[in-house]
C-alpha cells in the first residue's frame, strides 16, 4: 500500500520500476482497478500515472482495453536502442576526460563480482552504475534526460536478463573500462556503441 502523499508520483514510480525491471512483460495488460486495489488508492492517480507513462513510451493504451506495457516491433525497437547509442557515446566525450580513475576502478570490481556470482541482479546494478557514471560527468542534463529515457525504454528488453549472456557482457564492459582508463576516445566510443546495440534481446 502506498503512503497518502503524492500518490500519483508514488504509483507512476513503482509502476515504472516494475516495468524496467522485467516484471511486467511486454504486452501485458495493466488493469487500473487491479492496481488500484493493490496499492490501496483510488482509480485517479493510477489513471494518471499511466498516462504519464503513455508519454514516456512505457505503455500504451488500447481502445476499449486499457493500457499494456509497450510492444515495440523489431524495427520500433533497433530505432529505440540505435538512438541511445548515438546519444550515449555523444555523452561519453564530453565526459571521457572528466571521469575519476578511482570511479573506474569501483566499477570495474562491480563488474568482476557481478560475473563471478553469475548474479543477474548485480550485473544489472553494475550495467546501469556504468551508464550513470558516464552521465555523472558529462556535463549536459539535457542529453542525459534524453539518454535516461531511451534507458527506460529499452531496459525491459536487455539480452541481460538472460544468465547465458551475463559473461559475454561483463567481458564487453571490462573492455570498454580499459579503454575508458586509458582516455581513448575513439575504442571507448566503439565499444560502448556496440554493447548498446549488442544488448537487445531479440
Amino acid at each position: 500500500m502506498l503512503k497518502k502523499t503524492n500518490l500519483s508520483i508514488q504509483a507512476y514510480d513503482e509502476l515504472a520500476k516494475r516495468i524496467v525491471s522485467g516484471k511486467f512483460t511486454a504486452g501485458e495488460m495493466l488493469r487500473e482497478e487491479k492496481i488500484s486495489e493493490e496499492f490501496g488508492i483510488s482509480r485517479t492517480p493510477v489513471r494518471e500515472a499511466l498516462q504519464r507513462l503513455e508519454a514516456e513510451g512505457l505503455v500504451e493504451q488500447l481502445p476499449r482495453r486499457g493500457y499494456r506495457v509497450s510492444m515495440p516491433d523489431e524495427d520500433a525497437l533497433n530505432e529505440l536502442f540505435l538512438c541511445r547509442a548515438e546519444l550515449e557515446t555523444a555523452a561519453l566525450r564530453l565526459a571521457l576526460r572528466e571521469i575519476p580513475a578511482s570511479a573506474i576502478d569501483v566499477l570495474e570490481k562491480k563488474i568482476r563480482n557481478a560475473a563471478k556470482k553469475r548474479s543477474i541482479p548485480l550485473a544489472l546494478e553494475a550495467d546501469t552504475a556504468m551508464h550513470e557514471l558516464i552521465m555523472d560527468y558529462a556535463g549536459n542534463r539535457y542529453l542525459c534526460s534524453l539518454i535516461r529515457q531511451f534507458m527506460r525504454q529499452t531496459a525491459p528488453f536487455r539480452r541481460l536478463h538472460n544468465l547465458e549472456n551475463l559473461q559475454e557482457t561483463a567481458e564487453q564492459r571490462l573492455l570498454f573500462l580499459n579503454a575508458l582508463k586509458q582516455r581513448n576516445a575513439e575504442t571507448a566510443s566503439a565499444l560502448l556503441h556496440a554493447h548498446i546495440l549488442q544488448g537487445k534481446g531479440r
